[in-house]
């Protein structure tokens, strides 16, 4: 502004100064008219909508980790006594022609074999026998008794094992008079419980079983006298 410009005299420029310094003077001092507050303040509110606040974040929790079991040995210990005991009971109420009979057999020899003493002897083979009638009854009410005679072996094996007691019975009334009575007692009620439940099964056997059955009756009545 202080350079000379050609045509302006000295006093127009100093006016000229003196209008804009005021008009600046204004223009800093104004403000803004509150109709132009109130449409830039509508316009702000229409462009830039409310958002929603975001929502407070969910705390993550750890999965806690499942305790170590410690009781597992004692669970199988257990798991393995059930089945045990199972087994056994199955074992026990088997029948000739099922899986587990060798199994219930070959118990029973075990325990004859390690019986300590004739009268211990004779007692178990006579609740071998009494077992073996139980089993030809089974066998007799069930419908389907195998290809093999199960009925007639099992005659068979009552017999023998009816005779072996017998035999340790004979050497005990031998030797100690007090245990000979208490023998002849236990054969007795043998006899009496073996003939009823046999005579009760002989019409459902066939000839050649009712046959053996007839003879192993004849056998058990000398033994001890009829009550």
């Amino acid at each position: 502004m202080g350079k000379w410009l050609p045509g302006i005299s000295r006093r127009s420029r100093a006016r000229a100064r003196h209008r804009v310094s005021g008009l600046g003077t204004r223009i800093g001092g104004a403000s803004p008219r509150p109709e132009f507050r109130a449409e830039l303040r509508d316009r702000l509110v229409h462009a830039s909508p409310g958002r929603d606040p975001l929502p407070e974040p969910v705390p993550v929790r750890r999965a806690r980790r499942a305790p170590r079991v410690r009781l597992l040995p004692q669970l199988l210990s257990a798991a393995l006594a059930v089945g045990m005991v199972t087994t056994g009971l199955t074992t026990y109420g088997s029948v000739p022609g099922d899986t587990l009979y060798p199994l219930k057999r070959a118990a029973e020899n075990t325990l004859l074999r390690l019986s300590t003493d004739d009268a211990e002897r004779a007692d178990r083979g006579l609740q071998s026998a009494s077992t073996r009638a139980d089993e030809v009854e089974a066998l007799l009410g069930s419908a389907a008794q195998g290809g093999e005679n199960l009925v007639g072996q099992t005659l068979q094996a009552m017999e023998d094992t009816t005779r072996s007691a017998v035999t340790s019975l004979t050497r005990v009334r031998r030797r100690d008079a007090e245990d000979a009575e208490e023998v002849t007692g236990d054969l007795e009620r043998f006899v009496r419980k073996q003939r009823d439940q046999i005579e009760g099964m002989l019409p459902k056997m066939d000839e050649e079983d009712q046959r053996r059955a007839n003879g192993y009756l004849n056998y058990i009545e000398g033994l001890a006298p009829p009550g």
